[in-house]
């Protein structure tokens, strides 16, 4: 079922077949805020995301993991015997790990964001390290861009999205929202 969700999501972020609402983080639109994240801000997200330090919680709340699709392109490592079987992400920038997702649907709410990010560690340990959140390009007005903490999405490099990860649970040298972390270790080989 699981496999059969996450698939779902990638054919609607590639369809753009998702509906968008206005930001919201409790009835805050967070468009064009000067706001660069304050350290309250900070605290409420990993006070939210705080039960998704388990990955079973994450699960039990309706997060899949992310596969992405072999026909997109970009480097994703798979087979690593995790729940789910999500796509693990590294670069020569440093890792980012492997996404469980959740709700990609255009609303943005800063307490709930559409990915949690795990660090992949011995033996297939998950450490949650970020969260990132979605917006498919279909639902993005070029004139009116998806921000929150200050920050304004950026496009990712070959999917159909607009993404903003937040480094809130694993310090970034390269920034709290900057796509890879050299302190996140490349992602492991894969089981056979």
């Amino acid at each position: 079922m699981r496999a059969k969700l996450t698939g779902l999501i990638a054919a609607g972020l590639l369809l753009g077949t998702f509906t968008i609402a206005k930001a919201s983080d409790h009835g805050t639109d967070h468009r064009g805020t000067d706001d660069h994240g304050s350290e309250h801000q900070f605290a409420q997200l990993r006070a939210a995301t705080a039960p998704y330090r388990h990955l079973s919680t994450a699960l039990a709340d309706g997060y899949t993991a992310f596969a992405i699709p072999t026909s997109v392109g970009g480097k994703a490592t798979t087979g690593l015997g995790l729940p789910g079987d999500p796509s693990c992400f590294d670069s020569p920038s440093g890792g980012m790990g492997v996404h469980y997702v959740k709700g990609i649907d255009g609303t943005i709410d800063a307490n709930h964001p559409e990915a949690l990010v795990y660090s992949v560690g011995e033996h297939g340990h998950l450490d949650l390290v970020a969260v990132e959140y979605i917006v498919p390009d279909s639902l993005v007005d070029p004139n009116n861009m998806p921000m929150l903490f200050g920050q304004m999405f950026h496009h990712h490099p070959y999917l159909p999205v607009y993404i903003l990860h937040v480094w809130a649970w694993k310090h970034n040298p390269n920034g709290t929202f900057a796509d890879w972390n050299p302190r996140v270790g490349a992602c492991p080989t894969p089981t056979s």
